[in-house]
Parts: structure tokens; C-alpha cells; sequence
């Protein structure tokens, strides 16, 4: 279900590109272009967030702003100027973010918070800080931006709590805390995860320097002063979560096939090796090879050839990729190193997938065509990734010679 927006704006020129924003995102969008109709919206509907505009015909004074807050609905403010006591009015209230609507740069702004909001709610965030009150603050403000809370009073207790929520990606603490302060955390912390798993931002209210640079050098990506301003704040933690997106996405990215989704050979070979040196057990691997690919490609075209590789690619991913370390080692290649000893019901599972292969019903520009798969698959006491498959090769080209269609493996 596609999360609700409420748009409340009388400029129907910002309404239309503030609707779009949303829309191209992903939201269902309501427009109000008053007081009063954003009321009778909010009576029938539940809003996931808001966009208000501070000035209206029959509310110049920003009073729809405290009718979305009212209402539990996440308020993000935009107005035509900001002065000091327009922007005094707007932060009287919990709201997202206010944006002034001076140049093409705030609708960018507005989508980046569109955009965040429903990334936050699968965040969870852990503040650590031996004040309360500290914390209440720190949590009401994460809130506002849909953020999960974990909370701890010390070190000690933060260390618990990143080994009860697995989902905790940010690290909010303070340094002047008993136990364990914030410095000691950071680098305790440092010890099992990085910057990629988890985010740490330092904070501390103490003037010396030397606290900052030492959170620093222990692990922490960023570091805050207190008291803090809530938008430097929020700016940190987003810039901080959108940076480590960025690096998975950059990761996901490099160790991927671009084709079919699946691992690639690069990532196939780094995963093998840490593998096989944990497991104490022979190791089984499988190379697998699509039968007379050429002649798809030849009589069909290569975009019936991608077809074939992407179906192909979806079934090998369903029936090995949740258990098994799989890629496509490239062209019409594949492989697959079993991550347990059970080598009969592995061998069971290779024969089902090369029948399904068979079974399978492609089309392409109106056109059916069918094919088949080859696997050789070998078990070895060896943790070498590369002798496995070379060995997984042979009995691959036997199944090759001996007529296609078949599974070959080791006696």
C-alpha cells in the first residue's frame, strides 16, 4: 500500500510540481488548498506525512500547521520567506523541516525528505547517555522523523542492546557516562562492526577538543557538541545513514552480475575462500552450463539469449541462493558451492533444478523456445575454490559429451 501524503497549498503552480515530487516517489497524494478543506480530509483519512504551506487564504499565520501536528501526521513546512519570527512560529512545533520556496534547490530538499521518511521507519536508531532527559529529547526528536528507538544509560548497557535489536544502525552516545564511557564504546564497538554496519556519532558537552578528535580516532564517523541545534542534528544522521546507502549500493553494485542480479565471479571467489576455510567437511560444488546457447542467440537474437539467462537466473536463485553461495561466473555459466555435507540431498536439488530447466516456457517477441541445462558436480576435501571447480568442469564436459540434458557427478 503506498503511503498517504496530505498536500496543503493555495498555489497551484507549487501544488502541481509538490504533487509530482511526491507522486514520482511513490506516495497517493491529497490536495487542500485550504484551512478548511485540509480538515475535512484529515476527519476521512490517515496521513502517513504532510507538506504544509505556512501562509493560506483562511490561515496566514501558519495555524495548519498545528492542525497536522494535532493530528500525529509528520509536518514538513514550506514558506515563501523566512523570517526570524516566521521561523520562531514554525519551530514552536515538532515539525520534520521547514523549506523556504526561494529557488528549484527546495523541491530537491522537499524530495530528499519525502524520500527518507519511509526509508526511517526500518532504522533503528540506539541513544546512549546517562541523563534522561538526554535521552527523551534525543528520542522525541528521532521520532518526529520516524526513526525506531533503542535506548541505553551506559556503555555497558548499549553493548546488550546492539546483541538484542540486529537492526540498529545508528549509534547516538555520549562520552561522560559510568561503566563505560562514549570513547570506550565507539572503539568496543569498532572491534565487531564498521562504519558500513553500524554509524556512530559521538556527542558530549564538554569544550575540550580532544574528546571530539578521540572519537574520532576510536571509529566514530561524526561527532556533536551539546547542546546541538535539532537541524545540524538531523542533517548529521541523514548524511551519515544517505553515505552508507550509497557505499552498499556502490558494493551491491561491484559484486553483482548487471544482467540477472545474481553474485558475480568476483564475489563468487572472495565468499568461496572464506568459506571453505571455516568448513571442516568435504566441500561440494557444482558448475552449471546452459546447452546450445550460441544457437539461441544465433536463430533467436541476443535479447532472446538475455531472456533465456534472466528466467534461467530467477529459478537458479529461488531453488539455491538462500542457503548455497551461487553466481553466474559469466556467458552461460553458473556455479554453486553447498554450504553443508549433505551431499545426496544436494545432488537431488541439482537434478530437480536441471528438470525444471526443461520445463521451463520462455517466450520472446511472440516466439516459444525451450532449453536445457548441463551439471557437473564434484565433492572434494580441499579448500581450494579454484581446484573444486576445475574438477566440477571435467564432470561438466562429460555431461556436455554424453548427450546434454544430464547431471554428472564424482563417484
Amino acid at each position: 500500500m503506498l503511503p498517504k501524503l496530505l498536500l496543503i497549498e493555495d498555489n497551484p503552480s507549487i501544488s502541481k510540481i509538490q504533487r509530482h515530487i511526491a507522486q514520482r516517489i511513490g506516495y497517493e497524494v491529497d490536495t487542500a488548498d485550504s484551512l478548511a478543506s485540509a480538515i475535512d480530509l484529515i476527519e476521512e483519512n490517515n496521513y502517513f506525512c504532510a507538506v504544509v504551506d505556512y501562509v493560506l487564504s483562511d490561515a496566514p499565520n501558519g495555524e495548519a500547521i498545528p492542525l497536522t501536528i494535532g493530528a500525529s501526521i509528520p509536518t514538513i513546512v514550506m514558506t515563501g520567506k523566512l523570517d526570524d519570527k516566521t521561523r520562531d512560529t514554525v519551530m514552536r512545533y515538532p515539525v520534520v523541516d521547514y523549506i523556504t520556496k526561494e529557488s528549484r534547490q527546495a523541491y530537491l530538499y522537499l524530495e530528499t525528505q519525502l524520500k527518507r521518511l519511509p526509508r526511517n521507519e526500518n532504522v533503528r536508531v540506539l541513544i546512549v547517555d546517562d541523563s534522561k532527559n538526554t535521552r527523551n529529547h534525543i528520542k522525541n526528536l528521532l521520532l518526529r522523523h520516524k526513526y525506531l528507538i533503542a535506548q541505553a544509560s551506559d556503555g555497558v548497557m548499549a553493548l546488550e542492546q546492539l546483541e538484542k535489536f540486529d537492526d540498529i544502525k545508528v549509534i547516538i552516545s555520549d562520552n561522560e557516562m559510568p561503566n563505560m564511557n562514549g570513547i570506550t564504546l565507539t572503539s568496543r564497538i569498532r572491534e565487531k562492526y564498521n562504519s558500513e554496519d553500524k554509524i556512530i556519532i559521538g556527542i558530549s558537552g564538554t569544550d575540550d577538543n580532544r574528546v571530539s578528535a578521540n572519537f574520532l580516532k576510536n571509529g566514530a564517523d561524526d561527532y556533536l557538541r551539546k547542546p546541538f541545534y535539532p537541524e545540524e542534528f538531523y542533517c548529521r544522521v541523514s548524511q551519515n545513514l544517505d553515505m552508507q546507502e550509497n557505499i552498499a549500493t556502490i558494493r551491491r553494485q561491484a559484486n553483482l552480475d548487471y544482467l540477472t542480479g545474481l553474485p558475480n565471479r568476483r564475489y563468487f571467489f572472495e565468499q568461496a575462500n572464506t568459506l571453505l576455510t571455516r568448513q571442516e567437511f568435504a566441500h561440494q560444488v557444482a558448475m552449471l552450463d546452459i546447452d546450445l546457447f550460441k544457437a539461441v542467440n544465433d536463430n533467436y537474437g541476443h535479447d532472446a539469449g538475455d531472456v533465456v539467462l534472466k528466467e534461467v537466473s530467477n529459478l537458479f536463485d529461488t531453488m539455491f541462493g538462500k542457503e548455497h553461495l551461487i553466481a553466474r561466473l559469466g556467458g552461460e555459466e553458473f556455479a554453486v558451492l553447498f554450504t553443508n555435507d549433505l551431499h545426496k540431498k544436494n545432488q537431488e536439488l541439482l537434478e530437480e533444478f536441471r528438470n525444471k530447466v526443461s520445463q521451463l516456457k520462455l517466450s520472446h517477441l511472440q516466439q516459444s523456445l525451450t532449453v536445457t541445462i548441463s551439471i557437473g558436480s564434484v565433492v572434494e576435501d580441499t579448500k581450494n575454490i579454484d581446484e573444486l571447480l576445475k574438477q566440477a568442469d571435467i564432470y561438466l564436459y562429460q555431461a556436455k559429451e554424453q548427450g546434454r540434458n544430464q547431471l554428472v557427478v564424482s563417484k
